[in-house]
């Protein structure tokens, strides 16, 4: 697999990944992690069976629970992956650029 870097700016109104501007309207950002997990998941799901892909999710405090048809695909998914398999991580950083580690006790 290879590195690609990306550019995410991000406005009241729009967020941006590098020159794909998506409008945001009245969306939250729980919407747009649920819109880009099942487009994620359900593109492969459409490619292999031709067929419109429903999933539904709920959200319970922090945890965020979906049930959705799969076909053996998804483990080729980097959404899928980084969201179900905890491959994603943010560092935070403070307002001079220096990392910050809040999960420090």
């Amino acid at each position: 697999m290879h590195k690609r870097r990306h550019k995410i700016t991000v406005t009241p109104t729009s967020v941006k990944i590098d020159d794909k501007e998506i409008q945001i309207g009245g969306l939250r950002p729980v919407d747009l992690l649920l819109a880009a997990l099942a487009y994620g998941v359900g593109i492969r799901y459409i490619d292999k069976t031709g067929q419109p892909y429903e999933m539904e999710c709920e959200v319970e405090g922090y945890e965020i629970r979906c049930l959705a048809p799969c076909t053996g695909e998804e483990d080729k998914c980097l959404v899928y992956q980084t969201t179900t398999k905890g491959g994603l991580k943010v560092i935070c950083r403070d307002h001079g650029n220096n990392p910050t580690d809040h999960n420090r006790q």
